[in-house]
């Protein structure tokens, strides 16, 4: 296992938090693969901190579904399977509609204005960007409509629903015709906020992740990303 930053977490951040930062981004970039080992000497090593941030991030990573854990064996960057796909883009429905229907009842006008500048950046990276940076926008836009709502319970949900869902979208790319559907429906998504239209951003985001999930299992390499015993 090689980070391809070793040495990046500076000495203010050299907390579990500031590792976890840096893992996650490592595991979203593709860098550490799906069932890759992630020993706590080696990572503590690698990122200048002692074992006691490392474990504690390992389990961080584990409640967002980043890291396995597993007795006598370690931390693992965690495999992904077509049911996992089913069961996040069921749970994202749900609560996604609930945080977009809220959202609209709840949002300002700077909530917005964060929502299209969000837009926009999607909108440039469209199908020139690398798929981590097509997914990282894409987490943007759905993490400001959840902190509209105001509920610090609903953006830790998210937070670690919409991670898992980064980590396995981090690893294939929109073509031109889905990168256009999906900047349309966030647009259309948009406008129901900012009419203030609960009901049908709750419909739109319903719809737009069920698109996304058809996408995503249309996508998925079994042989890649099982869980094999």
């Amino acid at each position: 296992m090689q980070l391809s930053e070793p040495n990046t977490v500076p000495l203010s951040q050299r907390t579990s938090e500031g590792v976890a930062r840096v893992l996650r981004e490592e595991i979203f970039s593709g860098n550490l693969k799906p069932g890759e080992p992630l020993p706590e000497r080696t990572l503590a090593e690698g990122l200048g901190v002692s074992r006691t941030p490392v474990r504690e991030a390992l389990f961080t990573l584990q409640s967002e579904g980043l890291v396995e854990l597993t007795p006598n064996r370690g931390a693992t960057v965690r495999r992904i399977t077509s049911k996992d796909i089913v069961q996040i883009y069921s749970l994202r429905a749900v609560l996604e509609a609930y945080a977009a229907a809220e959202a609209a009842r709840t949002c300002t006008r700077k909530d917005i204005d964060a929502l299209l500048d969000a837009q926009a950046k999607l909108e440039r990276v469209g199908v020139s960007g690398t798929a981590h940076e097509q997914a990282l926008a894409d987490l943007a836009f759905h993490k400001l409509i959840s902190d509209a709502t105001g509920s610090s319970l609903l953006q830790t949900i998210m937070g670690q629903v919409l991670a898992f869902t980064v980590s396995y979208r981090s690893r294939y790319s929109y073509p031109a015709e889905r990168a256009a559907l999906a900047i349309e429906q966030h647009h259309d998504i948009l406008e129901a906020l900012r009419a203030q239209d609960s009901e049908l951003a709750e419909r739109l985001m319903a719809e737009h992740v069920e698109s996304s999930r058809e996408f995503a299992l249309k996508h998925f390499d079994e042989s890649e990303n099982a869980v094999f015993p």
